[in-house]
């Protein structure tokens, strides 16, 4: 990770300020870096120590919207860019109230893939940020970010089937230079996804208990067991 515990405590004074209200952990970072098994590994710890968690991973291929991006995807459906973006922010907006619940409920609302992707995706296509942001501006904020940052070389050897937007690693190029620029802000943080998976782990929730404490969340002293055999997904 970029930065030490002195870091965390800085950035901790950036996050959500109203003890009463849950915090949103979002994950991102370029396709097969780790965010699912990262993400997963994350809600399963806190469920570990006692802290109200909830989880959910975008695109929700399940729902209408789900159902077209989907299409777009898989070349059944075409739309222009600015239409696949706004596919995608209506798709998170489908699951906003959902979501507002569980923080007004005081819980820690795991996120994998959420509005930070839609900027850096659409930024590298070209897309202007600012238009990007007024479409997720309807949607809570994450709290905080982990950027699970993978050279292009790891996302390639790691995934083998990609959509037509996976298999072109000069747009995953400009994709990862959005997402380095975005994780300059003080509530993101850099992981390098080159790590073994229970060492990502490791760095991510001890990076969470400091967050958390810093919000009055009650941890309890119980180790999660991890499953050494569990097989990389992205």
């Amino acid at each position: 990770m970029e930065g030490n515990t002195e870091e965390v405590t800085n950035k901790g004074e950036t996050g959500n300020s109203n003890l009463s209200r849950g915090m949103i952990f979002s994950f991102e970072g370029i396709d097969a870096s780790g965010k699912k098994t990262q993400s997963l590994l994350l809600h399963k710890w806190l469920v570990s120590k006692g802290i109200p968690s909830e989880y959910i991973s975008f695109p929700d291929y399940s729902t209408a919207i789900g159902h077209e991006i989907r299409g777009f995807l898989s070349e059944v459906k075409n739309y222009s860019i600015e239409a696949r973006h706004m596919l995608y922010s209506v798709n998170r907006l489908e699951h906003r109230e959902i979501i507002e619940k569980w923080l007004r409920d005081g819980k820690i609302v795991i996120i994998n893939r959420y509005c930070e992707s839609n900027l850096a995706y659409g930024t590298a296509s070209g897309l202007s940020i600012e238009w990007l942001r007024s479409l997720e501006s309807r949607m809570p904020p994450s709290d905080y970010v982990f950027y699970l940052k993978a050279e292009l070389q790891l996302s390639k050897e790691r995934k083998s089937e990609r959509d037509k937007f996976e298999t072109d690693l000069d747009f995953l190029k400009r994709v990862s230079a959005v997402y380095n620029t975005l994780a300059e802000s003080p509530n993101w943080f850099t992981i390098d996804a080159d790590n073994s998976i229970e060492s990502i782990h490791y760095e991510i929730s001890s990076l969470a208990e400091k967050l958390l404490q810093q919000g009055s969340f009650e941890i309890k002293e119980t180790p999660i067991r991890m499953n050494k055999a569990e097989a990389w997904k992205p």
